[in-house]
């Protein structure tokens, strides 16, 4: 189901909650020929992300669309979401695993790496502690500029 108009953010705004799973899916992958989404719709993907009672594949697919569109205006309010996300220690081992390639796409500050860093240290799943510790590889100009 395509649910692009000539005001596509309001339509997927408006309309996605309404969806069935399987639409919101479709929706969630065809939300990538959308030029541009604001604040409103990264907002409502970040909000959908951080339910753990919402279908952990749903999640993932958020955080693909989120990592694609973010914008240097809209960081702060994404790894505020994914640092809390990232610190919850019941949370679904592939879903963290999107939210550090999410990451990945985007300029981490110390916060971000320092949760990235405990979770190498912890005793979390090997995939998780590897995206854990490619995003340090990305980020290690930072790393050894900031975090001695």
């Amino acid at each position: 189901m395509s649910i692009q108009t000539d005001n596509d953010e309001k339509t997927f705004l408006s309309i996605f909650p309404t969806l069935s799973y399987e639409d919101r899916l479709v929706s969630l992958r065809e939300l990538t020929a959308i030029p541009q989404p604001v604040e409103d719709t990264i907002a409502l993907l970040l909000q959908l992300v951080q339910q753990s009672s919402a279908d952990d594949l749903l999640r993932i697919e958020a955080l693909k669309v989120i990592g694609l569109y973010a914008d240097q205006s809209q960081q702060p309010m994404i790894m505020r979401g994914i640092r809390e996300l990232l610190s919850k220690p019941d949370e679904d081992d592939d879903v963290r695993n999107a939210a550090l390639q999410t990451l990945a796409w985007m300029p981490c500050s110390e916060a971000e790496l320092r949760i990235v860093l405990d979770l190498i240290r912890s005793d979390t799943y090997i995939l998780v502690k590897g995206a854990a510790f490619a995003l340090l590889c990305a980020h290690k100009a930072h790393l050894s500029h900031n975090m001695r």
